[in-house]
């Protein structure tokens, strides 16, 4: 599957293949060639397994909607079938640096089956995300739908480093994203079956998710809906970055983790007495398949559903369950589903937890004592002896778990996000206890939650309680210093090998080295990645050369939408960033601005200069400034002369002020230190301003080298454009156009 997401090689070539290695697998079997015949077999199950990627990934039909539409938004009519009922998604916070006000949305899956082309229907197919401004009522799974909408492709990667979320939709084989501004751009043209699975969950799903509203408060009901019922469309992103800094981000993912506590405590409660032995066994099996479906059977609740039903099973059998046996059963049963998920982060840390625990599973179970003398000791010993120990055990082998699991799965959190959480490593432990509470309690919600009101009160008020607590300590562990470090992840071939030489000490233990030498290897290996992290490929490639050429200056403009954002590499790799916002989210100019820096290299801003007092210039640094070093911040002389008005300007001086960087005026015929041959100098605004709105005091930047200019001029207008034309003319190889 690798290779062919690589280096695709066609259908037909895999399953010719297969087709052949089956064959003499079967000769070999009948021959009785029991090592060949495995082998074979071997071979003809991957490349069987290669063609079910190629088919996945490269293969659709000729009326794919993907295929009508471009990333350019455009109207379109189109019909199709709900695939999911409509979820609610909540309006994000107002703040002062979102100036574009959010409001609820409803989002729904859609399958399509036909578009309008002039005055005439055509068939259609695949798959589409449909997102709809307000709240649409009345629509469940299976009703055939007719949607008046903004149409246009899921967007690719518009930034070097940043994620690709077209890829990521291209797993779920989803080419097409729609937009209604309205909810009557839905019509329903019929009713879906009333005996489809589908709309039994999502009923189940929607009157889950009225109980916890109703029982738990507003403010974590939403993060209730998130970890039991994998609502996390409920959450606004800025809540999810507290989850994601601390290493608690699976918390929030309806994962292998939920599943079996779930799994153990229904096993649990049924041996209570309530069932037999097996009847309970298969009751816990029925009970989380019933569970992995209503949560949209994501690829880790896949893996922990056929761990947990291979583990029942075992003990209906009197077998025993081998880990690694189970768990690259539950592989190949995940990428039979869905081949596609082989490359997703969540799928590869889900498998890569578990197989942590399965290898060090020696030092995290308790070793028991086989002399009657050792056990008689420990139970004469005082009951409160023997709970502080029993429990001082347990919290070691939590945090053991925990710290194991954070160490493996390091290097794909680094590479994905640009992120390292030591205070996971503590947090996790802590959360333990209030997420199981939480569960059990959210469960009691849904289940009595409609038989007996009081009582899934009495539940919500636990679970309320319970996530409190997670929070508090999320927010705690945020706000500490040195919990988290943002810094550029390593290549992907540091990760590959890293990866490979783990699972070679994992499967043959003679070729694993002592404990001083792994920790050596591991130390140097580490600093390879921060090396390479913190390096261009350009600095790099002319370290290694030798080359003696001249560096350039570089002039990158970072793709943020509606805003600006520049950034300046002088030839002695001093760095400048010009602008760093646009309208709406925050993190979402945040977010590519730090792919980019990442990309080459940049952990520490030299200078930071803001054209304007307009956020969609700025409103991305408060967030910058947790990320990134930052030597001085340079505004004009009348950046902040509205600052009690402008509730932006006041946040961003609160955040500037809060990270001690030095803030500096910046105005006509200022000049920045530089190498010799380079020349930053401001050619608006005056000292005193000029009159008029913060577009015409923009600050105008000329950057000069090697005979080439390059003019940024903010969102300069008149009167402060007349301004500047009065000047002598200045010729320019590259100008900014202001908006």
């Amino acid at each position: 599957m690798v290779v062919d997401r690589n280096l695709p090689l066609g259908q037909y070539l895999w399953f010719g293949v297969s087709a052949v290695f089956l064959f003499l697998w079967m000769v070999a079997w009948r021959t009785r060639q029991e090592q060949f015949a495995s082998a074979f077999l071997l071979v003809g199950i991957v490349a069987a397994g290669s063609a079910w990627h190629h088919d996945r990934w490269n293969l659709y039909r000729d009326d794919e909607i993907g295929f009508y539409v471009q990333e350019e938004i455009r109207p379109l009519v189109l019909e199709g079938v709900a695939v999911t009922s409509t979820r609610w998604v909540p309006a994000p916070p107002l703040t002062a640096m979102r100036t574009i006000p959010k409001g609820d949305e409803t989002e729904l899956f859609l399958r399509v089956t036909s578009i309008r082309n002039g005055q005439t229907w055509q068939p259609a197919s695949g798959n589409a995300t449909v997102d709809i401004d307000g709240h649409l009522l009345g629509v469940r799974a299976g009703d055939k739908l007719r949607l008046f909408v903004l149409a246009s492709r899921p967007r690719g990667t518009m930034n070097p480093g940043e994620f690709d979320f077209a890829k990521y939709e291209r797993s779920r084989r989803v080419f097409c994203k729609l937009r209604g501004i309205f909810p009557e751009s839905v019509q329903p043209l019929s009713r879906g079956s009333g005996i489809s699975p589908r709309l039994w969950l999502s009923a189940v799903r929607e009157q889950g998710n009225a109980l916890l509203r109703k029982n738990i408060s507003p403010r974590r009901s939403s993060l209730a809906a998130a970890i039991l019922i994998g609502a996390r469309e409920q959450l606004d992103p800025e809540r999810n970055e507290g989850f994601l800094v601390t290493g608690t981000i699976h918390i929030l993912s309806i994962s292998g983790l939920h599943v079996g506590i779930l799994a153990y405590g229904f096993w649990t409660i049924f041996r209570t007495g309530i069932l037999p032995r097996s009847a309970s066994l298969v009751a816990a099996m029925v009970l989380t398949i019933l569970y992995a479906f209503l949560t949209d059977l994501h690829p880790p609740v896949v893996r922990a559903t056929i761990l947990v039903v291979a583990m029942c099973t075992a003990r209906l059998l009197g077998r025993s369950a081998l880990g690694f046996n189970t768990l690259s059963f539950a592989g190949i049963a995940v990428l039979v589903h869905n081949p596609l998920s082989l490359f997703l982060a969540g799928t590869q840390l889900s498998f890569l937890a578990v197989a942590a625990m399965i290898f060090f599973h020696p030092l995290l179970t308790v070793k028991r004592s086989y002399d009657p003398l050792d056990r008689l000791i420990a139970r004469t010993r005082p009951w409160h002896v023997r709970l502080l120990k029993f429990a001082g055990g347990e919290t070691w082998r939590v945090f053991l778990t925990g710290a194991m699991i954070w160490v493996v799965s390091l290097p794909i959190v680094w590479k994905q996000y640009g992120l390292v959480s030591p205070v996971g490593l503590a947090l996790n432990p802590i959360v333990w206890i209030p997420i199981t509470v939480s569960l059990f309690s959210g469960f009691g919600v849904l289940v009595f939650g409609w038989i007996f009101p009081p009582l899934g009160h009495l539940f919500g008020s636990i679970c309320d309680g319970s996530l409190w607590l997670i929070e508090a300590c999320i927010e705690r562990g945020q706000h500490t210093w040195g919990s988290y470090f943002w810094y550029p992840g390593p290549p992907p071939w540091w990760v590959a090998v890293f990866y490979i030489v783990l699972g070679i000490a994992a499967a043959f233990p003679a070729l694993r080295p002592s404990k001083s030498w792994t920790a050596a290897l591991l130390a140097g290996w580490t600093a390879v990645a921060l090396f390479l992290a913190s390096h261009s490929s350009d600095s790099i490639s002319r370290t290694i050369s030798g080359s003696d050429h001249e560096p350039p200056l570089r002039c990158t403009f970072v793709s943020v939408g509606h805003g600006t954002s520049c950034l300046l590499e002088m030839p002695n790799g001093q760095t400048l960033l010009y602008d760093a916002g646009k309208l709406g989210s925050p993190m979402g100019a945040a977010r590519p601005i730090s792919a980019v820096l990442w990309s080459r290299g940049i952990t520490h801003l030299d200078a930071v200069m803001i054209s304007h007092a307009d956020s969609d210039h700025f409103s991305a640094l408060p967030e910058l400034l947790q990320r990134f070093s930052v030597g001085v911040i340079y505004v004009s002389p009348v950046m902040f002369d509205d600052l009690a008005t402008q509730p932006a300007l006041l946040e961003l001086k609160a955040a500037i002020d809060k990270s001690g960087v030095p803030l500096k005026e910046f105005s006509a015929g200022d000049k920045l230190r530089t190498v010799a041959g380079t020349r930053l100098e401001a050619l608006h605004p005056p000292r005193k301003g000029v009159f008029g709105s913060d577009n015409a005091n923009s600050i105008v930047l000329l950057v000069e080298y090697a005979g080439r200019r390059i003019l940024l001029p903010g969102d300069l207008e008149s009167p402060g454009l007349e301004d500047l034309l009065a000047e002598e003319p200045l010729d320019c190889d590259v100008i900014m156009a202001p908006h």
